[in-house]
């Protein structure tokens, strides 16, 4: 048993932000039925990185990684016969998502408030850029463009540099854990009075709610504006990443407290240079920050990363190795929790998955199925999970509806 068994949901969202958020839902039971078409191909199929380097449509990486345990249906809803079949779709539905920009679902005949008169129980999640009101409603954009407008871009990066920004589409990471949360507890209400709900969600404000918070009300506090440190901190040092033996090894590590100075030093070996009085107090480290990391970089290049971040734990130390990539796979703690899942893929075969990040000791998440092959599941759900009879389904297949 999962925890969402009996939730049904029509997806009709593409690249990242909600579809990993539909994702979560199918990982832990909900029954998800993507919608695509090849009319308008979701740009996250044609996006690498492509197993062994060869293109394709149901080679990507990266969308195979956002839609385990899905359904895929294969819907041109530009085609006038399409739109009976989505009706009947969401229908079935306990829960519409959808992440284009806001004229589009109502183009179809499907924005929130056409689907409410017919089924004012429904609830439907609209995941965009910056949400479905004011000026910039229509404005198209990735997480890149999400990250850059909720200020994260400026934050991010070293101060005499321009801004770096954080990894990829980071927005995309953002909205959907928030996207989860207000759809169940959408559900909930929903239980309870019988009503459904509208969510309404801006990347750009999720971001900003969740990683601006501080920044802001600095700002609206004490006037002051957040600028880029790379990897330092206001308030530690040292606090960064940190060079150690090889090639392209590094350390994370921080030091918080007075108390966590003193250990790094004794970790170090107490060198002469760390009774300075240049770094006998947070302040004073805070003020000589360059000279403190030149000759930390200096000690960590001479430590092995693994057996450096061993000793430093052992004094409490906030630390940890910067990992690799192929190094995550590696992980003993990840791979003690299970973190990647190995499913087999039509085309792309036996790979690994990422798996929940959080695990529910009663109903854990159950990556079912590898992700689907575009249209994959078509004539299942046009017959078993809506009704129509094999005939139907070919014609409309021969017309190019489900295409």
């Amino acid at each position: 048993m999962t925890a969402l068994d009996d939730i049904k949901v029509a997806d009709f969202s593409w690249i990242a932000a909600a579809p990993i958020a539909t994702k979560t839902l199918a990982d832990y039971g909900a029954t998800v039925v993507r919608i695509e078409s090849r009319a308008r191909l979701d740009t996250s199929r044609v996006t690498g990185p492509f197993r062994d380097d060869k293109p394709g449509l149901n080679r990507s990486g990266f969308f195979a990684d956002l839609n385990t345990s899905k359904y895929d249906i294969a819907l041109n809803l530009k085609h006038p016969d399409a739109y009976a079949i989505a009706k009947r779709l969401i229908a079935w539905a306990d829960v519409v998502v959808e992440s284009f920009t806001p004229s589009v679902m109502g183009g179809f005949g499907f924005a929130y408030e056409d689907i409410v008169r017919w089924k004012p129980d429904i609830v439907m999640l609209s995941s965009s850029m910056q949400g479905h009101t004011g000026p910039n409603r229509e404005y198209r954009g990735y997480g890149g463009q999400g990250s850059a407008l909720s200020g994260l871009h400026h934050v991010t990066g070293w101060p005499d540099r321009v801004a770096a920004g954080p990894k990829g589409a980071y927005t995309d990471s953002i909205a959907p854990r928030l996207a989860v949360a207000a759809i169940l507890a959408a559900l909930d209400y929903r239980e309870r009075t019988g009503v459904g709900q509208y969510i309404d969600l801006s990347q750009v404000e999720c971001a900003i709610s969740t990683f601006m918070g501080a920044e802001v009300l600095d700002y609206t506090v004490n006037g002051r504006v957040a600028g880029r440190i790379g990897n330092r901190s206001p308030e530690a040092a040292p606090h960064g990443s940190f060079p150690c033996l090889g090639d392209d090894y590094w350390v994370a590590l921080a030091a918080e407290t007075d108390e966590h100075w003193i250990a790094l030093c004794r970790v170090m070996g107490d060198p002469e240079w760390s009774r300075s009085e240049h770094f006998a107090t947070m302040s004073a480290r805070l003020g000589n920050v360059d000279e403190l990391e030149e000759l930390i970089s200096a000690w960590t290049r001479t430590q092995p990363v693994h057996e450096l971040v061993e000793r430093l734990q052992a004094e409490r130390l906030p630390s940890g190795v910067v990992y690799k990539s192929l190094e995550l796979f590696e992980d003993p703690q990840l791979a003690y929790r299970n973190h990647f899942r190995q499913l087999d893929h039509a085309e792309i075969g036996m790979v690994g998955y990422n798996g929940p990040a959080h695990e529910l000791s009663e109903t854990p998440a159950v990556l079912r199925w590898a992700a689907p092959l575009l249209g994959e599941h078509t004539d299942y759900v046009m017959t078993d999970i809506l009704g129509y009879t094999p005939a139907e389904v070919q014609a409309f297949a021969a017309n190019q509806v489900l295409d």
